[in-house]
């Protein structure tokens, strides 16, 4: 799972804005970087971006995909007790040259 670093606390300085207004009062953020400020009220405002709720959406779906494809299990599982499988050598070290491989770039 790769995370956006554009969606990291501190990628565009708001986390360090909301440390300074804890004890000197309110800030005012420079133009632009704020969808609406109300100049009257001393409240705090939050705004969240549809991403999380895609993050939420996409989790929940993928929960749902089965971990193992069953039907193509059982398939082989046919081929190896019918006697009809032979996988090709060349295949089987490539692909675990490629899953030794993807598990070692996620550490």
């Amino acid at each position: 799972m790769r995370i956006d670093p554009r969606l990291l606390p501190g990628g565009n300085g708001q986390l360090e804005r909301v440390k300074d207004t804890r004890n000197k009062g309110v800030q005012q953020p420079a133009a632009g970087n704020v969808d609406h400020v109300s100049s009257g009220s001393a409240e705090d405002t939050v705004h969240l971006s549809s991403t999380h709720g895609d993050v939420q959406t996409l989790t929940a779906a993928l929960a749902k995909v089965p971990e193992v494809r069953a039907e193509r299990v059982a398939a082989l599982r046919q081929q190896v007790h019918s006697g009809n499988y032979d996988p090709s050598s060349e295949k089987v070290a490539g692909a675990m040259i490629k899953e030794f491989s993807d598990r070692s770039g996620r550490s």
